[in-house]
């Protein structure tokens, strides 16, 4: 049962072969976005119920990273590469569409919406390369052409990837399989991170005092704070949570930073991260694995909503620790804002992509 005072205010589908559905707003109306298993790029207006489809550029997503290529040229008459031909490079891969977007994600760059797409473990594999996946691509929303470089970094998949604003720009920061966390400032084309951490990782990225962060996890029994700007570990490592973490934040209550996370045990874990102390126990009530979390301020409190396989997702205060009304129906997919208003995405098989009013938990 759902709580009356948060009612759906859009509800709508998508086309996803990746696991999160981002919803953006775009000229004031509501959009899912989503991409297929042919490489489309799908964008769904949840007033009217009506899509677009467009293809990605898929001419221009390969590396532009010299190591990518070898000597040789196309021979049309043998229907192969001609090694000995000096005069052209070839590619040492293959585009796969079906892996170019396991993870996605979508925000503005400038006044510019843009889809964000993170490769799977076989995104450039080729006859030379066993697997080179995890290649990291900028489109546009309205178009589906590439946007500055293909980014690179990642050797296996990328397993969590979104975008954190900054004064200087947009940052993409991606988490991969074997525990690389990489962040791009897109606005200037240039890395601005590369960090080891937790293996096969989560993560959860956002701002700490101001500054860009990011939370890591994964097949580990701790969760790390990461400054994005330095690539230094903020505090000390959150211990007291069992593998696997797969959902992970950071935010702000009463001047002090509190790191959230979820994963296998079904319960959300809270601390301090400058004591490196838990919060109270364990928050429960999921009966299946934590997924997906976001985080909000609504009303001056800071909230969090978690995605279980279970298929609810819940609201908690923060501050606390405690739940606010009964659980919604479905998987969360993120959360967001919408006209000013912060709001949760859940999507469910039966029902779609729902929009649920935040306002209504606390209100």
């Amino acid at each position: 049962m759902t709580d009356d005072r948060m009612p759906p205010r859009f509800t709508g589908h998508t086309h996803a072969r990746h696991d999160t559905t981002p919803v953006l707003e775009v000229d004031g109306i509501p959009v899912t976005v989503s991409v297929d298993a042919a490489a489309t790029l799908w964008v769904c207006d949840l007033l009217s119920g009506t899509c677009t489809q467009r293809p990605l550029e898929l001419d221009a997503a390969g590396p532009e990273d010299e190591w990518y290529y070898e000597v040789g040229e196309w021979d049309e008459a043998d229907d192969e590469y001609d090694e000995h031909d000096e005069d052209g490079l070839r590619p040492r891969w293959q585009l796969d569409e079906w892996e170019i977007a396991s993870e996605l994600t979508a925000a503005y760059l400038g006044d510019r919406p843009v889809v964000v797409t993170g490769g799977g473990r076989f995104d450039l594999a080729g006859p030379d390369l066993e697997t080179m996946g995890g290649a990291v691509r900028v489109w546009d929303l309205h178009t589906g052409r590439k946007i500055g470089k293909t980014l690179t970094g990642h050797g296996l998949g990328v397993t969590a990837l979104t975008t954190v604003p900054t004064r200087d720009g947009l940052l993409v920061v991606s988490s991969s399989e074997e525990g690389a966390l990489r962040a791009w400032d897109v606005t200037r084309g240039k890395r601005v991170a590369g960090i080891q951490a937790s293996y096969n990782g989560g993560m959860g990225a956002g701002h700490v005092a101001g500054r860009p962060v990011a939370v890591t996890g994964g097949h580990d029994d701790f969760v790390q704070v990461w400054d994005l700007n330095s690539g230094e570990l903020l505090g000390r490592s959150l211990t007291g949570i069992k593998p696997v973490v797969r959902a992970l934040a950071a935010v702000e209550i009463a001047g002090r930073t509190v790191v959230a996370a979820g994963g296998d045990e079904n319960a959300l874990h809270l601390w301090d991260l400058e004591t490196a102390e838990p919060l109270g126990a364990p928050l429960t009530g999921h009966t299946d694995r934590i997924r997906t979390l976001g985080t909000a301020r609504v009303a001056d409190r800071a909230i969090a909503v978690t995605g279980s396989n279970d298929g609810t997702s819940r609201v908690w205060d923060l501050a606390r620790g405690e739940q606010l009304g009964a659980p919604l129906p479905g998987h969360l997919e993120m959360v967001t804002e919408l006209a000013g208003a912060p709001v949760a995405v859940t999507h469910a098989l039966d029902a779609g992509i729902r929009v649920w009013d935040l306002a209504r938990a606390v209100g």
